[in-house]
């Protein structure tokens, strides 16, 4: 109305206006519209240090824009090829996108900045060069270990990042390792964090092609018959790997700091990190839910007969920050007390699930009487329901620890306890295929760890050029609701499902029952209309349903007959056909 008024009122000047003045007026407007048309050119050379202008947008979202702006100039270099790797990892790697492709997601990215989100409830630093530090083993320079006399004072460690040779750990360590070099960068030369490994579990100790991207070691996981015969339970693979580590001359050899920290793939440093431990001390995160009590005295003393539950500190072993030879007088016990937590059907009683392998690394530090300086700020953990969340909270810890999913309704409140949510940034979605390019922003209201955690996976993947592209959902999609009958009875497909028997691949068994439930013969599953996302645009969302069994999400298209489908799975994008049988 405004903008109205304003409009109407120029018009009344104009016409009381003179010939002369007129001129006047028409040449000021054209020499206004040439200044506009330059700042929009010269804005997008932000990294050239030429002219910026401001913009009603915030910093971050401004540098977000400018940043897809620029991968999508004409003479921008095209991405590289993602390599071929070997293992779990191949079929997830494509060709690089086209330049159209690239403008055109630029162009995708600059529309949702336009919408109004949630990214500015944080106050998120990127690296000045996010390029700089790119793919690949390249490391910030720091003083050397040899030279005691330039850095007084400085007590070195190295970055010890336990993982398994899969897809779903491999992108993790890509994003954790990008944010390592990034502090490491931000400390300066004198850096305590001089030295970083991954070291990798894998089946006989085989590569699997990330050493291309960053240090790695890479130790023969435990036999597939033994994780079996305890419940399929991977992280025993840590205590294992450090073990042989350890234990094993030439691979020690290769960490030459006297003190390790002990870190996890979906570990993101928020900001430099400095030794927390001394010699005769470590440094370890206090969970809450790791604190013993008289009820799990009895556990104790099974693995340490002379020990108390008073003794056990609320500790993991990681985060944790301790020297080597420490770590060497009970890492046996470590390994030896998780297998038979695990294994232990009295102790699963009082101890469940995950956090065994937790329990086996703290009563073994205790039985060695080893004890652990207790850092609160180590680490932060949060999800969407944590909502006191300051704009700069990443600055008064050490790690944002993505263990949590972050789940909030596209109206910016929490999604509700144990449900995906319409705007879903949870490293579960990607247990098959990477993330994709530029996840879509949370929603405005969302707390400011979904704005720090989306741009900080957001850079680190960017940043890379040999980031595999992803068939998989962004932040929006994850959500499969069963759908409302009326919306299933006016739907052209989903309206003749009900009662229809399927093949799937050639299998029999695949039953649409009533506008939710499906069965196939791997399981029950779920079913419904689509929403609109980057994998399904509207003609997607009128011609095909989703289908979800077995803990993989489908899209399926139907033929206009209803008499055959073609599933695509979110992720990797496999497909498979289906016939009509009956119904």
């Amino acid at each position: 109305m405004l903008a109205g008024r304003q409009f109407a009122t120029g018009q009344i000047r104009a016409r009381a206006m003179g010939r002369p003045q007129l001129v006047v007026v028409a040449l000021v407007a054209l020499g206004l519209l040439i200044f506009v048309q330059v700042l929009r050119v010269t804005s997008s050379d932000v990294g050239m240090g030429r002219f910026v202008s401001r913009s009603p947008i915030s910093v971050q979202q401004r540098a977000r824009a400018l940043a897809a702006l620029s991968a999508a100039r004409p003479d921008a270099p095209p991405r590289a090829p993602a390599p071929q790797l070997d293992g779990s990892q191949r079929h997830d790697r494509e060709r690089a996108p086209t330049p159209n492709a690239t403008r055109a997601a630029a162009l995708a990215a600059r529309a949702r900045l336009a919408e109004p989100n949630g990214l500015d409830a944080c106050a998120y630093e990127p690296a000045a060069d996010p390029r700089a530090l790119g793919a690949g083993p390249h490391e910030p320079p720091v003083v050397p270990l040899s030279d005691t006399t330039t850095c007084p004072g400085r007590s070195p460690f190295h970055t010890l990042l336990t993982a398994q040779g899969t897809t779903y750990q491999g992108w993790q360590a890509r994003i954790m390792y990008y944010h390592w070099r990034k502090q490491r960068a931000a400390a300066g030369r004198c850096t305590d964090m001089t030295g970083f490994t991954r070291l990798c579990a894998s089946k006989d100790g085989a590569p699997d092609g990330l050493e291309a991207s960053m240090p790695t070691i890479y130790i023969a996981q435990l036999p597939d018959e033994l994780i079996r015969s305890h419940f399929g339970f991977g992280v025993l693979n840590r205590p294992h790997s450090l073990k042989v580590l350890l234990q094993t001359p030439h691979l020690l050899a290769r960490i030459t700091e006297e003190f390790v920290l002990i870190a996890e793939t979906d570990h993101v440093l928020t900001r430099p990190l400095v030794n927390l431990a001394t010699r005769t001390t470590p440094a370890a995160f206090v969970f809450g839910y790791m604190h013993a009590h008289a009820g799990v005295d009895w556990v104790v003393k099974k693995y340490w007969p002379q020990g108390s539950h008073a003794r056990v500190q609320p500790i993991g072993p990681s985060p944790a920050m301790i020297s080597k030879a420490q770590l060497a007088t009970f890492v046996d016990d470590w390994l030896a007390f998780s297998l038979d937590l695990r294994s232990n059907a009295d102790a699963e009683a009082v101890i469940q699930g995950w956090v065994q392998e937790m329990w086996g690394y703290s009563i073994a530090a205790a039985k060695a009487a080893v004890e652990h300086k207790l850092v609160h700020d180590f680490q932060i953990e949060p999800g969407a329901h944590v909502r006191q969340l300051a704009p700069t909270f990443w600055r008064s810890v050490h790690i944002f620890h993505f263990t949590y999913g972050i789940e909030f309704k596209m109206d910016g409140t929490p999604q509700g306890v144990n449900q995906i949510g319409e705007w879903s940034l949870d490293k579960r979605h990607y247990g098959g295929a990477y993330p994709p390019l530029d996840l879509e922003p949370p929603p405005a209201g969302a707390n400011a760890a979904a704005c720090w955690l989306l741009q900080a996976f957001n850079e680190a993947m960017s940043a890379d050029p040999a980031w595999p592209r992803s068939r998989a959902f962004g932040t929006i999609g994850w959500r499969r609701a069963c759908s409302p009958p009326e919306r299933i009875a006016a739907h052209p497909v989903a309206s003749r499902l009900g009662g229809s028997k399927w093949t799937w691949a050639g299998i029999d068994g695949l039953e649409f029952v009533g506008p939710c439930d499906v069965k196939t013969p791997w399981g029950v599953g779920k079913w419904g209309l689509q929403t609109r996302s980057r994998l399904c645009d509207a003609d997607c969302v009128a011609s095909s349903i989703f289908l979800d069994f077995s803990g993989a999400h489908h899209t399926v298209v139907f033929s206009p007959d209803l008499a055959t489908f073609e599933s695509t799975r979110v992720g990797d994008g496999e497909k498979v056909a289906g016939v009509r049988a009956a119904g």
